[in-house]
């Protein structure tokens, strides 16, 4: 089995407080063959650190309906990687952040950490002399899980209403997935995961300011939507 196709099989099997340390050592091995996906806030801090709207690089620098990275060349190698690294490595996804570890929130809250497996040609050091909690602060990824938390309340409560509108979208969650991940590259699986977009037609509409600062436009993307779902709900 190739390595890439190995990259689901994760038990989750630790907690903030489980013995964890890794020590990357630049061999980019990480960096190639993955699927990395991208949320709405991800998406918007990668754009402004690029100097260009979330539409300009979902057109760009994505596949999948706007939710993955593109690729390029035979080894699948992220867009963002340089000679020497990561090109925009203080504004990388959580999933990079977190790497070697993935992230697991069940539907009551509960949280809990999985050990991605090793590339077999890695230089990554992995060990017990930390912990997961002391990785993530390292990595900076609490304003990550934050935002992910803020959204995935809000993804729920459109779930909710569509589902309450037709019984049956529940049916078609599946074949949405695939609708998504068949999605021509450089476009958007929906018109509300470009924030820039949907910000820019929320704010001409209700005559305010089109926000500037990274988080106040979070909070008019998820206060657009919320004001969607209420119109559709009625």
């Amino acid at each position: 089995m190739a390595y890439k196709d190995t990259l689901a099989q994760v038990t989750y099997d630790l907690e903030r407080e489980s013995a964890f340390s890794y020590q990357c050592n630049g061999c980019m091995n990480c960096c190639h063959n993955k699927a990395i996906r991208v949320a709405p806030y991800e998406m918007l801090r990668l754009a402004r650190r690029l100097g260009i709207s979330t539409t300009d690089f979902i057109k760009t620098y994505t596949e999948g309906g706007g939710t993955v990275l593109c690729t390029r060349g035979d080894d699948r190698a992220c867009i963002f990687l340089e000679q020497h690294g990561c090109g925009v490595y203080s504004d990388r996804p959580l999933a990079c952040r977190l790497y070697p570890l993935a992230r697991w929130v069940d539907p009551d809250g509960k949280e809990s950490f999985g050990h991605l497996t090793p590339h077999p040609d890695t230089t990554g050091v992995y060990g017990t002399s930390g912990t997961v909690a002391g990785y993530l602060e390292r990595q900076s990824a609490a304003t990550f899980f934050a935002m992910g938390d803020r959204y995935g309340a809000l993804y729920q409560r459109m779930v909710d209403v569509l589902e309450k509108l037709d019984p049956a979208e529940l049916d078609r969650r599946t074949a949405r997935r695939t609708d998504v991940d068949e999605t021509e590259p450089g476009l958007a699986v929906s018109s509300w995961f470009d924030v820039d977009k949907t910000v820019a037609a929320y704010c001409a509409a209700q005559g305010k300011r089109v926000p500037e600062g990274i988080e106040e436009t979070v909070a008019t993307h998820i206060e657009a939507i919320e004001h969607w779902l209420a119109e559709l709900g009625k």
